[in-house]
């Protein structure tokens, strides 16, 4: 993988990137944002208020996961776990669409499903390395999950190779370039806080806005690398 002197996008200039992806697509993208929550972190999320809980990043993201105990089943459910995988890859199409200007759709959030086997495997080997490296510091646990943070994008571009070519390809590709995604990323955490404020529902802002940025910030790494 080579690396070629093209200028990347400061974290203001990938907002407001995303802010054009987004204009006239609002309402989809939220659509798309809380169907995946459902999907997802509704079941790990049940019992509202009267559980504890701590945020992780997993592939880059803020999710929410039960505090309290230390099984498996208190990290994630079994639904959660099956369907994470597929629809993570569908938000990152969906977003990819919108990214390149292209006619982007709410049923593109679930073409995962039609390869089930590859982003099942990819959630859950992105899952357990990034967890085994949490077990070590919270800090590398954080790295591990920038490190792999364009697996999905780069399977969508890739949808022909398996799921740890595209996290051994994500790994290579942000090689020095994780202190800039946390720079984008941090700042987006005064929406992230705002969300968790009002019960999640600064959420539906926040997100469709950090994935669209995302979108646009893996954009500037695939034409700087040959993958």
């Amino acid at each position: 993988m080579t690396e070629s002197t093209k200028r990347f996008r400061n974290p203001s200039e990938l907002k407001i990137a995303a802010k054009e992806n987004l204009d006239g697509k609002w309402l989809t993208a939220i659509a798309v944002t809380v169907v995946a929550w459902l999907l997802i972190d509704a079941f790990t999320s049940s019992n509202g208020g009267n559980a504890a809980y701590k945020c992780i990043i997993e592939n880059g993201e803020f999710i929410r996961v039960r505090a309290e105990g230390s099984s498996f089943k208190n990290l994630m459910s079994i639904v959660s776990l099956i369907l994470g995988g597929p629809v993570y890859f569908g938000v990152a199409s969906y977003f990819l669409k919108l990214a390149r200007y292209e006619t982007a759709e709410f049923n593109d959030m679930f073409k995962g499903f039609s390869l089930f086997k590859t982003n099942f495997v990819l959630h859950l080997a992105m899952l357990v390395f990034t967890l085994l490296w949490a077990l070590l510091l919270i800090v590398p646990g954080i790295i591990a999950a920038i490190r792999y943070s364009m697996a999905y994008y780069i399977l969508n571009d890739n949808p022909e190779i398996g799921a740890m070519e595209a996290i051994r390809r994500s790994k290579e590709m942000m090689e020095g370039h994780k202190m800039r995604f946390a720079e984008m990323w941090f700042g987006f955490l005064g929406w992230f806080l705002l969300g968790i404020f009002t019960f999640g529902l600064g959420m539906i802002y926040a997100l469709p806005y950090y994935r669209a940025a995302k979108a646009n910030f893996y954009l500037d790494l695939k034409e700087s690398y040959s993958v």
